[in-house]
């Protein structure tokens, strides 16, 4: 095992909460393994840990990473350590270490009665094909539904941003501001603000879009 540096052995030896902030490779990850190993050898029960991620690969590395980390802690262990280290061993197939969806996709179907939704629901991602179609059919109806309309600011923009007799440009526009937006903290309060802007600071959101 590499030994930590200073800093990293200070965020997990320290007791209670701990901030970690630091690049990407320098170590984040093996900081919470130790915390996780730390605190399974002063008894603590993998009942108890929530451990969020990005994605279900790193997910799936952390956990196999806290099953190596705690199989090497059993050599040259107390017969009572190493008890209680085999115990917490096979709760990590089951332990909360996932992504933050997945996590609360699992509090979603275990209390979906208290909500009062169906719990039968599925997650889907931006990485899937599912999401996309979603947004497209969403788009495509908001569109029909301003043309039948005739709304005259939508119908503005058609003329502004349409190509060639084509509203595909201003799709395109819709669905990469769209994307630009949902990153942005407090994306709603942003859109109040922008709505309110003139046509020159929408144009110049516009340009920095496309």
């Amino acid at each position: 095992m590499a030994e930590p540096t200073p800093q990293q052995a200070a965020a997990i030896n320290k007791e209670g909460r701990v901030i970690v902030s630091a690049s990407a490779g320098s170590g984040k990850t093996f900081v919470m393994i130790e915390r996780l190993v730390s605190y399974v050898e002063k008894g603590g029960d993998l009942d108890g840990v929530l451990a969020v991620t990005f994605t279900k690969k790193a997910a799936a590395q952390m956990k196999e990473k806290l099953r190596s980390a705690l199989i090497k802690r059993t050599a040259g262990a107390s017969d009572a350590l190493r008890a209680h280290i085999k115990e917490q061993l096979s709760k990590i197939p089951l332990a909360n270490i996932s992504t933050i969806h997945s996590f609360c996709g699992y509090l979603l179907r275990v209390y979906f009665y208290l909500l009062d939704i169906d719990g039968s629901f599925e997650i889907i991602s931006e990485d899937g094909g599912a999401e996309a179609q979603m947004r497209s059919r969403a788009l495509e109806a908001l569109f029909d539904r301003l043309y039948e309309e005739e709304d005259a600011d939508f119908l503005h923009l058609v003329a502004c941003y349409g190509k060639k007799r084509s509203d595909g440009a201003l799709k395109g526009l819709v669905t990469a501001a769209y994307g630009a937006v949902r990153n942005v903290p407090d994306f709603r309060a942003f859109l109040k603000d922008t709505a309110r802007a003139d046509e020159d600071t929408f144009n110049a959101i516009c340009g920095g879009i496309c």
